[in-house]
């Protein structure tokens, strides 16, 4: 018994005295990353930064974060950030925000409150520490303009995660958005559409130059592909769809073609108008427009679209959109 017992308390004393030497480590890389921050040209202040959780987590707390870009005039600033991780396992932490913000832009500052913000981010335990997957969850989620402007969401979630059984660095997205609330004024502009974006859904895959891992800030990782395998939007009577595929050709520019489906079609002039991409004077040429390449697809109230990347060049159905973008 007295073996059993001893073998306890010499277990714990280990536990205790890794959990000591991982918090410390754990809060002195905070502040190192804090100093690389701003050794970039990224402001990063805080009021304090505490590891609790012992024995079973690792909890850092960062009291009152404040992060601004001198150079482009953002900022942002919250009461506190925390990145949460179990002791076992401290290659998945878990990043958890508050229900009020802000955001500091140009001209403007908007107040972002949310019932739930967190993302959960796992690493592959090697020692590259490459990405496994990051998922971003939001719910409840309301933004205020001082400029008077508001927007919300119902729901949300974002996910990366890495796909070992394909060739290159591939890397697949996925966005699910529910209940978008557009700002009441751009609402009241689309009565036939309402004032809620009832689904937005992605599943793409992204092609990278280089694997997301500890390296990245030397390799800089950017995308070299891209696959939609399904998109989908409903907006009322509004029902967009899509798929396709991007790639680089051989002199490095995009190459490929993403194919939209509209039903509802019509309320796209009004759409473009309100948000201010068309003159209200072209409404409805645009309409007319648009309605004859609907009754050449066989069906005038489905609206088939392709978005064309060849030759240097991007078009959406007949419409020159200027050079392809490079992706390599």
């Amino acid at each position: 018994m007295r073996v059993v017992l001893w073998l306890a308390v010499v277990l714990g004393v280990l536990w205790a005295g890794y959990w000591v030497v991982g918090s410390r480590a754990i809060e002195g890389g905070a502040d190192q990353w804090l100093a690389d921050m701003n050794a970039r040209g990224v402001a990063f202040e805080e009021d304090g930064v505490a590891v609790a959780g012992f024995p079973s987590r690792f909890d850092l707390t960062l009291t009152r974060p404040r992060v601004s870009d001198p150079q482009t005039g953002w900022a942002w600033k919250a009461p506190f950030a925390q990145v949460l991780s179990m002791t076992w396992k401290p290659w998945h932490v878990i990043a958890v925000l508050p229900q009020d913000q802000e955001i500091d832009l140009p001209g403007q500052k908007i107040a972002l409150t949310v019932g739930k913000m967190q993302g959960s981010l796992r690493l592959h335990p090697s020692t590259d520490l490459t990405l496994e997957e990051v998922v971003v969850e939001m719910r409840d989620l309301v933004a205020k303009s001082d400029q008077g402007w508001q927007v919300g969401m119902g729901s949300g979630i974002v996910a990366l995660g890495r796909i070992e059984k394909m060739f290159g660095n591939a890397q697949r997205l996925g966005i699910d958005l529910t209940d978008l609330r557009p700002d009441p004024a751009l609402a009241q502009r689309l009565p036939n559409l309402g004032d809620v974006i009832s689904l937005v859904h992605l599943d793409s895959i992204l092609t990278l130059s280089a694997p997301l891992d500890r390296h990245a800030g030397e390799t800089a990782p950017v995308i070299t592909g891209v696959t939609i395998k399904d998109f989908h939007m409903t907006w009322g009577v509004l029902n967009m769809t899509a798929k396709g595929q991007v790639d680089p050709g051989t002199d490095g520019l995009a190459v490929g073609q993403i194919d939209f489906r509209i039903e509802g079609w019509r309320q796209v002039p009004a759409l473009a108008v309100a948000l201010g991409l068309v003159r209200p004077e072209m409404g409805k040429s645009l309409t007319d427009g648009l309605a004859v390449l609907a009754a050449s697809g066989g069906n005038p109230e489905v609206l088939n679209l392709p978005l064309t990347f060849a030759d240097g060049w991007m078009a959406l159905g007949p419409l020159p959109l200027g050079p392809s973008p490079r992706l390599d």
